[in-house]
């Protein structure tokens, strides 16, 4: 996947998923490499989802992975938690909101 099929595909993934299951408000940027790099930032607060391919520094999660890796997570090829657990995706801020985000987009 290039970037902006990762964007778009996340933009979607994201409108279709209930983040009630994460227990509070958060703010996740990632942050994708690879060809073609770029941020994704996505929020949840008071009930209202946003997807924006723009940086933003207020996030609480920060999250960094390949774009080869997010297309074999999308294809299931990859399980999110080994990929997270193996280093493979570089996490910083809070790092329990962050498995639990990586849980409900599951």
């Amino acid at each position: 996947m290039n970037y902006s099929e990762c964007y778009e595909y996340m933009k979607a993934l994201v409108e279709a998923k209930d983040f009630t299951t994460v227990g509070k408000d958060f703010s996740c940027l990632l942050y994708l490499t690879g060809e073609e790099s770029g941020y994704i930032y996505i929020s949840y607060i008071n009930g209202v989802k946003l997807v924006e391919p723009v940086k933003h520094e207020s996030a609480n999660i920060f999250l960094t992975m390949s774009t080869e890796l997010f297309g074999q997570m999308v294809s299931g090829n990859i399980d999110v938690f080994r990929a997270f657990t193996s280093g493979k995706i570089q996490a910083k801020g809070n790092v329990f909101l962050a498995l639990a985000v990586l849980n409900a987009l599951k």
